[in-house]
């Protein structure tokens, strides 16, 4: 009866941690980008990235105050959002103009596939009331010789990295913005001058628990979304592009976080030599 009342204990314990606690405990991670061909004038750039904000009953408009303040006190230069806004509801996007309204950086965002299963519009307008400037296939200047672009959502939208880039000069240092982070098998594919990309939509996994892969144990995600597989958590580099797939700020279709905290990323642009 010990055991039993142990375990029974110890799993309602587990339980409140992975739906109470971890899934509101924030971790700002701090990453060195070196970019070769970056604009010294650019160097030290300061760059916040939260993603998969999932307004819903589970992911509150309190958590992205939060948030927001955090990111606030990072002083970056400007945030990117990249993408999945809500839930299953487009209308929870409301929530979201008040807190961005307090960013003190410019931000930008691209569309995830749950802001398009809902209604991009309805999702695009709070966005832009929030302050919000919107990449589908487009790029602006945010530097010297420095470029951010953003394409549409890949898994219901159409991404276009082609008509994004397009009007970006020859010389610059291009940021990508796509949702999905294994549209990065593209970018390599197409040999598209995009120094780095950022990503959401695996939430990182949401739920990590030791695994034999490779005969190593490692930390690994059992369940993965589609086009969330081949670069599912962190930064990875692949013949001089990098992808960083940042873990999300909500929680879908469950509200459980395990070993995979909510993130917010703050990343300083570096020249590599």
């Amino acid at each position: 009866m010990q055991i039993l009342g142990g375990t029974a204990l110890s799993a309602v314990g587990l339980l409140g941690y992975t739906r109470l606690l971890e899934p509101n405990w924030i971790d700002v991670e701090r990453r060195t980008l070196t970019i070769l061909g970056l604009s010294p004038q650019v160097a030290g750039t300061h760059i916040a990235q939260i993603s998969d904000i999932h307004l819903s009953e589970y992911t509150s408009v309190d958590k992205l105050f939060s948030a927001v303040n955090q990111i606030n006190a990072l002083k970056p230069d400007l945030v990117l959002l990249t993408g999945d806004f809500v839930g299953n509801e487009a209308t929870d996007a409301q929530g979201l103009v008040e807190p961005l309204r307090r960013l003190e950086a410019p931000a930008y965002a691209v569309f995830g596939n749950h802001d398009l299963w809902t209604d991009r519009q309805v999702v695009g307008r709070y966005l832009r009331e929030g302050g919000v400037t919107i990449l589908v296939n487009q790029a602006v200047q945010i530097g010297d010789r420095l470029h951010l672009a953003g394409v549409d959502d890949v898994w219901s939208g159409r991404p276009d990295l082609s008509t994004a880039l397009r009007a970006i000069p020859a010389d610059t240092t291009t940021l990508l913005m796509a949702h999905e982070p294994d549209y990065f098998d593209h970018v390599i594919a197409s040999e598209a001058p995009v120094a780095v990309q950022f990503s959401g939509h695996s939430h990182g996994g949401q739920v990590r628990i030791p695994m034999i892969k490779n005969n190593r144990l490692r930390m690994a995600a059992p369940v993965l979304p589609r086009y969330g597989r081949r670069y599912a958590i962190g930064r990875h580099e692949i013949n001089g592009r990098q992808v960083y797939t940042n873990r999300g700020l909500g929680v879908w279709p469950l509200p459980y976080r395990f070993n995979c905290r909510p993130e917010i990323t703050l990343f300083k642009l570096e020249v590599a030599f």
